[in-house]
């Protein structure tokens, strides 16, 4: 049995489902003496975790962004707009970092660059929804080069690039189309940016 958090505490986890994801059972006791059952999905082959990458090119104050397929926005849409992003697998990557290199080929077909981690090295990353057990770091990349032998793309994989200018980029934030992990790593990138001055003209 875990130890309580701010008075919750897990008492029993099980496995109700798995495939891409997994759904889990997992029991809650609260505060006031309650017992709660939730489902809690993740992706326990990425350790519940994964990388997304704000690709910027300084020269030509631009982002690569991609226009990618999202399987759950049918019927409404098919192409979502979204960062390079990845998991995490002990399997094949050293680190979160690595594992956002390698993805950064794979998706965009982009290498090097100057890279920051946009989280604090002991932040176990950002919540990706309240019922979901993956976390996501945010990676800033800037200046990476063509990448002329790029890694593969994952089968269900369908997405095209496209750089965006700084402006543009702020309008597509509040048009309603992003993935919120990207969304929240552009905004943690252009804060970063913004406070080392590497946005001014």
């Amino acid at each position: 049995m875990q130890e309580a958090i701010n008075g919750f505490r897990v008492l029993s986890e099980s496995q109700l489902y798995h495939r891409f994801l997994q759904v889990e059972d997992r029991r809650v006791a609260y505060p006031d003496g309650r017992e709660i059952d939730f489902d809690v999905v993740g992706h326990p082959k990425n350790d519940y975790h994964f990388v997304v990458i704000f690709a910027y090119h300084s020269t030509s104050r631009t982002v690569t962004m991609l226009r990618e397929f999202a399987q759950a926005a049918l019927p409404h849409r098919a192409i979502v707009l979204g960062l390079p992003c990845g998991g995490y697998d002990r399997h094949k990557h050293d680190s979160a970092r690595h594992a956002a290199q390698c993805e950064l080929s794979e998706e965009a077909q982009l290498r090097g660059g100057t890279w920051h981690r946009l989280l604090p090295d002991d932040h176990p990353g950002v919540l990706e929804a309240k019922w979901c057990r993956n976390r996501f770091t945010p990676f800033l990349c800037i200046d990476p080069e063509r990448d002329w032998n790029p890694g593969e793309c994952d089968a269900e994989e369908y997405l095209k690039t496209q750089q965006v200018d700084i402006d543009e980029l702020r309008r597509m934030l509040v048009g309603g189309e992003m993935l919120l992990p990207s969304l929240q790593t552009c905004v943690s990138a252009l804060a970063w940016l913004e406070e080392q001055g590497a946005l001014k003209q």
